[in-house]
């Protein structure tokens, strides 16, 4: 894979792509919720991850002091992510590409859905 072209198509939910050990990883991340509503699971990493939205729009739930933030990114945009969050389909053809350090640690917490 190195030094020659490949793919980003993938099917699964998550697939990494190419990895420097040790210091960073890139994925294709394809949310499995059809809306935020479906999320019961937050997850936040010990480390930024930084999300591209690339095809077609895609959500990010995120979850600040308890206060929740949906955004819709279309293809091309990007943000930086340090909280608890997950993602949400907004357009089946949609997807993240991630960034992200190899060594981390993740927490996982319930969400408060009033």
């Amino acid at each position: 894979m190195v030094n020659t072209p490949f793919s980003l198509k993938t099917n699964d939910r998550w697939t990494i792509i190419a990895r420097d050990e040790k210091h960073w990883q890139v994925g294709i991340y394809h949310p499995e919720f059809n809306s935020p509503d479906e999320i019961s699971i937050l997850e936040k990493h010990s480390c930024p991850e930084l999300f591209i939205c690339a095809n077609a729009p895609c959500g990010l739930l995120l979850q600040f002091n308890e206060k929740e933030i949906q955004y819709i990114l279309n293809p091309n945009e990007a943000i930086v992510v340090t909280e608890y969050h997950n993602g949400f389909k907004v357009d089946p053809l949609g997807y993240f590409i991630v960034v992200e350090q190899t060594d981390f640690t993740t927490e996982f917490k319930a969400r408060n859905i009033k």
